[in-house]
């Protein structure tokens, strides 16, 4: 038996969220055994995955707001 280890990059995440949505970038980090995360967006969302505290509702919208922060900045940024 094999051990997945899947690289993963802030601009890979930003094309598979804006081409499948959010469940596929999910299933992507889920469905590897080990994954190596860019620092800033990829490894802020595998930390989101790590918690047990939340439910998948919570960590699925707090995904989508990284994405977008990371894709457009933060709204205090453009005023």
């Amino acid at each position: 038996m094999g051990f997945h280890k899947r690289h993963i990059d802030n601009d890979q995440v930003v094309e598979m969220f804006s081409k499948e949505g959010t469940d596929k970038v999910v299933n992507w980090y889920e469905s590897a055994d080990a994954v190596i995360c860019e620092s800033g967006l990829a490894s802020d969302i595998d930390d989101v995955l790590g918690l047990c505290n939340i439910d998948s509702i919570a960590k699925h919208n707090m995904i989508n707001d990284l994405i977008f922060e990371y894709r457009f900045g933060s709204l205090s940024e453009k005023e």
